[in-house]
């Protein structure tokens, strides 16, 4: 199918350095090779406007776990694993991992990930192909325009979507979840599609050729069968509303190199914080809402799911979980929830993170 792959950028925000401003461009004249691969990794204050660096970092500070990407678990019965907030992203400072990270992952039995995006079978690979479930056949399936939101989200989903691959007439014709799976790539990622892979999918290179498994976290098509199901319109309005802000022009080299800074010394709580406040006030009034709903699944429930499903290998022991890494912190975090099963996680800082 046009511009669909499998290495959804799920579980995680996507936004790397969003700053929304007024401007006369549209969804991916902004992403530039300049502005999405700025020559310096480094935390720029400026773009933490109107709020300011020290507020987000107070909001930051009252995130449980706000800082650390790497985290040693261990089960009651003494069995070790491994938890890494990973980023959505083939840029190499991303792909750069840690040595102790690398080592964890190598010595690991299974490695557990949001999806498996391989194929299972020749019929699941020629459905996906086809394109089996993508489209609205009938007016009884939600279209795009019901959800109300503003009309200035549509120019920009309609340039993304042709920058995909997809006809300008497709908007009303896809389904929610198609829409939303197709919103979740960054247009950062469009230089480098089909060829460098994110840090999810080179982890599970590496595991693949070291022969360790996938223990797959939830379905991958997970995410469009919710949105499709009847029912749901509410969330789809929040994810898709929520994503289509991504797409508005305004982003900044600066905003940029300060993303991937800010992950790099594991400061995800502010990065949280930083993306929270940029997102609710570009969509007005609704903003706190429709944040708090998107967050409430995308993350908190599949938190949930999450651990669920990693539960009994985690007790034996010799996982490496590698999760998108807003999924780590909070009080509905992972790392709150697997303490909240019996199980002691513990921070491994890495060389150059904040302590």
């Amino acid at each position: 199918m046009p511009g669909r792959g499998r290495d959804l950028l799920r579980g995680g925000i996507a936004c790397l350095g969003l700053l929304v401003a007024a401007a006369p461009v549209v969804a991916q004249e902004w992403a530039t090779r300049e502005l999405c691969f700025p020559p310096r990794i480094e935390i720029h204050d400026e773009v933490f406007a109107p709020e300011g660096r020290a507020e987000l970092e107070a909001r930051a500070a009252a995130i449980p776990h706000a800082t650390g990407r790497f985290w040693r678990i261990t089960a009651p019965g003494g069995g070790v694993s491994h938890l890494w907030g990973t980023m959505h992203s083939s840029h190499r400072s991303v792909l750069d991992l840690p040595a102790a990270v690398r080592e964890a992952l190598a010595s690991a039995d299974r490695l557990g990930l949001e999806i498996d995006p391989t194929f299972p079978d020749r019929e699941s690979h020629d459905a996906y192909m086809r394109g089996d479930d993508v489209y609205r056949r009938d007016g009884s399936v939600t279209a795009y325009r019901d959800l109300e939101l503003p009309e200035r989200f549509e120019e920009h989903l309609v340039t993304r979507l042709r920058a995909l691959g997809w006809s300008p007439d497709a908007l009303p014709e896809l389904k929610l979840g198609t829409l939303a799976e197709l919103l979740l790539y960054d247009p950062c990622e469009d230089f480098s599609a089909g060829v460098l892979p994110s840090q999810d999918s080179y982890l599970q290179t590496l595991a693949h050729i070291e022969g360790i498994p996938v223990l797959p976290l939830e379905e991958s098509d997970r995410l469009s069968a919710k949105l499709n199901t009847p029912g749901n319109e509410d969330l789809a309005r929040a994810i898709i509303g929520t994503y289509a802000v991504y797409l508005m022009p305004g982003a900044t080299p600066e905003a940029r190199a300060t993303a991937l800074a800010l992950y790099r010394t594991g400061q995800v709580g502010l990065m949280m914080a930083w993306d929270e406040a940029q997102v609710t006030a570009a969509l007005g009034n609704e903003g706190p809402a429709l944040y708090a709903r998107m967050t409430e699944y995308l993350v908190d429930e599949r938190n949930e799911d999450f651990v669920n499903a990693a539960r009994d290998a985690l007790r034996e022991g010799g996982v490496f979980i590698g999760v998108g890494n807003f999924h780590l912190p909070g009080e509905n975090g992972m790392i709150e929830l697997l303490r909240a099963e019996g199980f002691d996680v513990t921070r491994i800082p890495l060389p150059g993170e904040a302590p």
